[in-house]
């Protein structure tokens, strides 16, 4: 942290393993088992592949992950089945939708996340926590993907905050540093409650 008492104007959050919990594993063990391929290789591709990356940068649309998939895996399932493996892994990280509620009393909040048109229409869909903030940012609509400064700097010129005025809350620490370098405050999410106490040092506004 920069100094003792920044003045916060705004929190900025991410949104897996931090809101909303997953288990990327769920879905690489279904397509490995429909797709007589080893779990290794499901997982590359759909998760840390350059197809993935492209994908998450919003360069490819759905579809076309989709029949690239099929390429790689020799995939049999149809795209209903697909957008089912791919999306049927997310819960709700208990007590973080209060948290938020309390928290835009007093701060607008903003998102930003690497995600990709699948997954985040999948939560807007089927749960409630993107109501509580004033824009959100999944990196297919930025076209950039954390840690790269083009996002958070990109997020930072549409909601019209210098970065010292910001906080970023996330899990991993490379984004973390990503937003520290362009001048953002940052702390780095464990749980609840660690959340809270950080916040608070810091001077945020929260019970």
């Amino acid at each position: 942290m920069k100094k003792k008492n920044p003045e916060i104007e705004s929190v900025i959050f991410d949104l897996g393993n931090v809101l909303l919990n997953f288990d990327a594993k769920k879905s690489a063990l279904r397509f490995a088992k429909d797709c007589g391929v080893s779990m290794t290789k499901a997982w590359e591709h759909f998760f840390t592949s350059k197809t993935e990356k492209a994908y998450t940068r919003g360069e490819i649309t759905c579809r076309e992950f989709y029949e690239h998939s099929l390429e790689v895996l020799k995939t049999p399932v149809d795209f209903k089945t697909f957008k089912h493996y791919w999306n049927d892994i997310f819960w709700e990280n208990e007590g973080m939708d209060a948290l938020l509620e309390q928290l835009k009393k007093n701060y607008p909040l903003y998102l930003i996340s690497n995600t990709n048109k699948m997954h985040f229409d999948y939560i807007k869909k089927n749960f409630k926590i993107l109501r509580h903030f004033k824009k959100t940012f999944p990196s297919h609509e930025v076209g950039a993907r954390k840690p790269d400064a083009l996002i958070y700097t990109r997020v930072l010129k549409a909601v019209k905050l210098r970065p010292e005025q910001t906080v970023f809350v996330d899990d991993k620490i490379d984004f973390i540093k990503g937003a520290r370098e362009v001048g953002m405050y940052g702390i780095r999410f464990r749980n609840r409650d660690q959340l809270i106490r950080d916040l608070k040092k810091m001077g945020v506004k929260v019970r």
